[in-house]
């Protein structure tokens, strides 16, 4: 049991850790002058998905070190205030899930608010239901950079959806 445990924590801040390096580079690969750009059929802004990737890092620290974190500083940071924000949020969910021992991987603890429609689960389950979350944030943010890196000023193409389409393996399942 001990073992698997092991397996499954080194996993998960393993994709964790994959997911944000996408981000970091999406981020930097973004037009600055699309950055506030509300593409057709979207009606959110990069930079405020961008502020979305900073708020699902630290939603993932708040489930596996038990209490929320500070916020941005400003309505409206500039994209290295995004990294930095998103490199302090990382930092703190990866220590969380370094110290946090196999016991309190079990444990069922609240979902934090807003999140989802469950209201208790086991802090392992909350945490890949989180990163979950994050990689569809990651594939929404994924269509508009390639809307903006091809000058398409056409219909943005829908969000991904909730569940997983058929024959799609859902991270954590």
């Amino acid at each position: 049991m001990v073992f698997e445990m092991f397996f499954v924590r080194r996993a998960y801040t393993q994709v964790l850790a994959h997911e944000l390096k996408k981000v970091v580079r999406m981020l930097r690969a973004f037009p600055v002058e699309r950055f506030d750009t509300r593409e057709a059929g979207c009606g959110v802004s990069a930079r405020e998905l961008a502020m979305g990737f900073v708020h699902h890092v630290r939603r993932i620290d708040e489930i596996a070190y038990g209490c929320g974190t500070h916020g941005m500083r400003t309505a409206m940071p500039s994209r290295g205030e995004i990294l930095l924000a998103l490199e302090s949020a990382f930092l703190g969910a990866h220590a969380a899930l370094a110290s946090l021992p196999p016991s309190r991987w079990g444990e069922v603890v609240p979902a934090p608010a807003g999140f989802l429609s469950v209201r208790h689960a086991r802090r392992g389950e909350l945490l890949w239901m989180a990163l979950r979350e994050l990689i569809r944030h990651d594939r929404h943010f994924a269509l508009h950079l390639s809307c903006a890196a091809h000058g398409n000023g056409g219909p943005m193409l829908e969000a991904p959806a909730l569940d997983p389409a058929p024959g799609e393996l859902a991270v954590g399942a």
